[in-house]
């Protein structure tokens, strides 16, 4: 099977001299197409700084990435803003929408950044709203949305994009018990449905065992 990510003996400082701190320590693993994973570790492991180095907001102090199979130090900045673009979805602990605009306009943002007509977008918006129970609530505004719902369009504006693989930072971390486990079993479902691969960041440890593996980071080290 086809990996989707690979990692190769990253390494992150911050800082020089006396002050420098290594965040990361020779991380290397794979995740595969389809992969469920989630990354595990306590506050300061370094779990928020792998996830940037993978969602290509930051760039290693040392070592290789390659998402798609594409090796990342090999591109320029605008090849690596399309990769981004192109391959990866995100989804963050507060859902980060747009208050001026309705679930389905959020929805289909990032494609309309592109510059691609709202026409051709709003069939699959509508197919992916109605995929994760919205249907009805497409022209609502996020302030007319509970919570839940809230992080369920959030996930669907990550999808929008096909991407190969989700990141997601803490998804379930500001809802309630029973709104965070129908939100991780819809991203399980849609991981199977669909075969996205999806690498979560989890303080839960029984959502975390739900997962096909699980990365556990501790002082910057994947043990």
């Amino acid at each position: 099977m086809t990996d989707v990510l690979k990692v190769e003996k990253l390494n992150r400082y911050y800082g020089e001299g006396d002050t420098q701190t290594h965040v990361l320590k020779d991380v290397s693993f794979n995740l595969k197409k389809g992969e469920f994973t989630a990354l595990v570790g306590q506050s300061g492991s370094g779990k928020s700084t792998l996830l940037n180095l993978i969602g290509l907001l930051e760039q290693p102090s040392s070592g290789e990435l390659y998402l798609t199979e594409q090796k990342i130090s090999t591109l320029s900045e605008q090849q690596r803003t399309q990769l981004r673009n192109h391959a990866l979805g995100f989804v963050f602990q507060f859902h980060h929408l747009l208050s001026a605009f309705t679930a389905i306009e959020n929805v289909m943002m990032p494609l309309k950044i592109r510059g691609i007509a709202e026409k051709k977008l709003r069939p699959r918006a509508q197919a992916l709203l109605a995929k994760v129970g919205l249907e009805n609530y497409a022209e609502r505004y996020p302030t007319q949305l509970s919570g839940g719902q809230q992080q369920r369009v959030a996930i669907v504006r990550a999808l929008m994009t096909q991407p190969a693989l989700v990141l997601a930072d803490e998804p379930t971390g500001n809802l309630d018990t029973q709104t965070a486990d129908s939100i991780f079993t819809l991203l399980r479902q849609i991981n199977q449905e669909d075969g996205t691969a999806f690498l979560i960041v989890t303080h839960d440890t029984n959502l975390a065992a739900r997962c096909d593996r699980q990365l556990i980071l501790k002082d910057g080290v994947l043990l």
